[in-house]
C-alpha cells in the first residue's frame, strides 16, 4: 500500500468573469515511505497547488486522495488538521521563520501543539535538531542575524522536529546560492533517509530535481514522469520541457 496516493485528482477555480480556471487537470501520483520524489515545472503551472493538496491544506476538486488507503475526503477538517501537523513536515523557500524568536523557539514552535513528552520537551528536542542540522551553536540567534542557508537550516530543522512521514519541499533552494542549496538538499536527503520520510520536492531547478528517485513534470496542470540526467548528459529547459544533450554540448542551457 502506498503513502500516498492521488487518482485523477483535479483542482479549478471560478474567475470573476465566472470563467473556470483549470490549475491541476487528473493528476494521478502514489508515493511509498522513504521515496525520494521531485516535479518540476515553469511558474504557474500548478506545482504549488498540488504540494498544498498534498499537504492536506487545499482540496481537490474532483479525485481522490489516499492516505494510507484512507480517502482524505472522508475526514473531518479537525482530523486533517491534526495529520497535517503531525504527519506533515512543509520546507518553504521564504523560510516563515518568526521574526522577534529565536532559532531555538523557531523550532519549538509546532511542538506547543504536541501532547505529552514531546510537548514538556520541545526546547531540548528542538536543541537537538537544531545541533542535528549544523546550528547547535546559533541556537539563541535571531532569524535576521543569520545568513540565508542557517535560515533554511532552521526551516529544515522546523519541519523535521515532529518526526513526520512525509517532508514537502516547495522550491526549498529557490532562495539560495548554488553551493548552499546542494548542502540544503543533501540534508534533507539524509534526514529522509535515516527517518524513512517520503520526500517530495516541487522545483523548477532541475539539478535540484535530479537527485531524486522518480521525476516527474507538471505543465498546464498535467503531470507526467521524465528521466533527469542520463549518465554523461545535461538536462536543460527547451521551452516547456526539459531535455537531454551532451555534457560536451556548447549550446547554452535555456533557462
Amino acid at each position: 500500500m502506498s503513502l500516498l496516493e492521488l487518482t485523477d485528482v483535479t483542482r479549478s477555480v471560478r474567475l470573476p468573469d465566472d470563467r473556470v480556471l483549470h490549475i491541476l487537470r487528473g493528476i494521478t501520483l502514489s508515493v511509498d515511505a522513504g521515496e525520494h520524489i521531485s516535479v518540476v515545472g515553469r511558474s504557474g503551472t500548478g506545482k504549488s497547488t498540488l504540494l498544498n493538496i498534498l499537504g492536506l491544506l487545499d482540496e481537490p476538486t474532483s479525485g481522490d486522495y489516499l492516505l494510507e488507503g484512507t480517502s482524505v475526503a472522508r475526514l473531518s477538517s479537525r482530523r486533517r488538521a491534526w495529520l497535517r501537523g503531525d504527519d506533515f513536515g512543509f520546507v518553504f523557500q521564504q523560510f516563515n521563520l518568526l521574526p522577534g524568536r529565536t532559532a531555538l523557539e523557531n523550532v519549538a514552535a509546532p511542538l506547543m501543539y504536541a501532547h505529552g513528552k514531546p510537548f514538556w520537551r520541545r526546547f531540548r528536542l528542538a536543541a537537538s535538531m537544531l545541533d542535528r542540522v549544523g546550528l547547535g551553536d546559533r541556537l539563541d540567534e535571531m532569524p535576521d542575524k543569520l545568513s540565508g542557508g542557517e535560515q533554511q537550516r532552521v526551516a529544515i530543522a522546523r519541519a523535521l522536529v515532529r518526526s513526520p512521514r512525509v517532508i514537502l519541499a516547495d522550491e526549498p533552494t529557490g532562495a539560495l546560492d548554488v553551493d548552499t542549496g546542494g548542502d540544503v538538499m543533501s540534508l534533507l536527503d539524509e534526514i529522509a533517509s535515516q527517518t524513512g520520510a517520503a520526500l517530495i520536492a516541487i522545483t523548477h531547478d532541475l539539478a535540484v530535481a535530479a537527485r531524486a528517485q522518480r521525476h516527474y513534470r507538471l505543465a498546464e496542470g498535467v503531470l507526467v514522469p521524465i528521466t533527469l540526467n542520463a549518465p554523461g548528459r545535461i538536462t536543460e529547459w527547451v521551452g516547456d520541457v526539459p531535455t537531454d544533450r551532451p555534457d560536451d554540448a556548447v549550446a547554452p542551457a535555456v533557462l
